[in-house]
């Protein structure tokens, strides 16, 4: 390994280590946070991970708060390993692809998506898309060192069974995939359009199967029923509430990453790389046109997640292009200016997290002076800019009011002003009695 790529690798750990530092600085908000609360709510409670039946892959990263649980950790610790686990999670794959394939662009194409287009999303770490990209990083390491070598098609079953795998994380990972692989085919000397078509139909094959599979599950089968309304939702899109977001932050939170885009096109364009100008074009608006109008009306930390894959699509021509080309000490120089950007975004997102958790403990101490564990809040009364979303509030509010003892737990509930709830356990957790929780961690008992 000469000494330029050891410094790109160093910057590419420290990095991670930033983003560690600030997991365990964060834990709360990160964690105290919709879906996520509700995982961990669900490992703690049953000591078995949370995953849904289609999205599998999602079970690997849970293996930490699941044996902190397992050997009985405090709960602070529990939900520090998690929220640290991740950031462990992404720089395993960073390190497999810098120290085993010892390669830069799929690297960095890593760091490149998990900051470029990300702020709020920091702290909305669960979405099982992000853990499916980290693979197809590895994945995309793995095929460019195959392609120096021999053709990588001979043993096509494999690469389709490692294209599936990827593929049941998220169903929209298609578009960077065929965008990976279009990459690799117009960089290759060796190129073969035969191996490249097999490729493609590998992609469309398990694209089809992950549909159908997908419709089996609820949960699933309620985004893919959403699909059906992008045409109608595209003549709507330059109304809707995510395309007037996504013009907003591309002012300023997204503005980076379009500096990026432009000068990438430029970059490909002098080097008379004219399909790959397009292909990069083409996919990622196509691409962004179908987030969009799937998700008209989706809160900005959850489209951000699904913005985030056009930082790869953008990452993988800049670095090999580009950054690749220039003198170690210049590109060095570039990837700290970029990612010192990034994280400041990434750091000041934290107040509107923050505010959630610290509106919770308030209230939690509040209602502390009364007599019950279990309350209900009529949502006319709480402030929705502040909390964002209300449903994961009896998940948030266990784990948080839980921190210090099992005594102290409390549990909120917020539910429209006119609703019909039982104040106890099966009003709230349906699917859990009380003696279902670990006394260890909670106290449900009534005072």
């Amino acid at each position: 390994m000469n000494n330029s790529y050891k410094a790109y690798s160093y910057l590419g750990l420290f990095m991670f280590f930033v983003l560690l530092i600030l997991s365990c600085i964060f834990y709360k908000e990160r964690i105290i946070c919709f879906d996520t609360a509700l995982v961990d709510s669900r490992i703690i409670i049953t000591n078995y991970f949370s995953i849904f039946p289609v999205r599998f892959g999602g079970a690997i990263p849970q293996i930490i708060p699941l044996l902190a649980t397992i050997f009985n950790f405090p709960l602070k610790l529990i939900l520090l390993f998690h929220s640290m686990g991740m950031i462990l999670f992404y720089l395993l794959f960073f390190i497999l692809i810098v120290f085993r394939f010892k390669n830069f662009v799929f690297a960095f194409a890593l760091v490149f998506y998990l900051t470029i287009l990300v702020s709020d999303d920091f702290y909305w770490f669960i979405s099982e898309y992000q853990q499916g990209m980290a693979y197809l990083c590895l994945y995309g390491a793995w095929l460019m060192e195959k392609q120096k070598s021999d053709s990588p098609i001979k043993h096509w079953w494999i690469h389709f069974l490692i294209v599936l795998w990827i593929q049941f994380f998220y169903l929209l990972i298609v578009f960077p995939m065929v965008f990976m692989f279009c990459f690799l085919y117009f960089i290759n000397e060796k190129r073969s359009l035969k191996s490249f078509s097999i490729f493609i139909a590998v992609v469309v094959v398990s694209f089809v199967i992950r549909y159908f599979v997908g419709k089996m599950d609820w949960y699933e089968a309620e985004k893919i029923q959403s699909l059906s309304g992008i045409i109608q939702n595209i003549s709507n899109m330059l109304y809707s509430k995510s395309f007037i977001q996504f013009i907003n932050d591309l002012k300023f939170d997204y503005l980076l990453w379009l500096i990026i885009f432009i000068f990438t096109n430029i970059i490909i364009l002098q080097k008379k790389r004219w399909l790959l100008s397009f292909t990069m074009s083409a996919v990622s608006l196509i691409y962004l046109i179908v987030v969009l109008a799937f998700n008209p009306a989706a809160d900005r930390f959850y489209i951000q997640n699904m913005f985030m894959p056009l930082a790869f699509m953008v990452a993988l021509p800049f670095l090999f292009y580009f950054i690749n080309q220039l003198k170690p000490k210049t590109g060095l120089l570039i990837l700290v200016l970029v990612f010192s950007i990034r994280i400041g975004f990434i750091y000041s997102a934290h107040h509107q997290f923050t505010n959630r958790v610290n509106w919770y403990s308030a209230k939690i101490q509040q209602l502390r002076n009364g007599h019950d564990k279990f309350y209900f809040i009529p949502a006319s009364t709480v402030p929705m800019d502040t909390l964002l979303m209300t449903w994961a509030a009896p998940f948030e509010t266990l784990l948080l009011s839980s921190l210090n003892s099992p005594d102290s737990t409390l549990v909120i509930k917020i539910e429209d002003d006119n609703a019909e709830v039982k104040n106890d356990t099966a009003g709230i957790f349906q699917s859990w009695k009380p003696e279902d929780f670990p006394s260890l961690y909670f106290n449900l008992r009534r005072k």
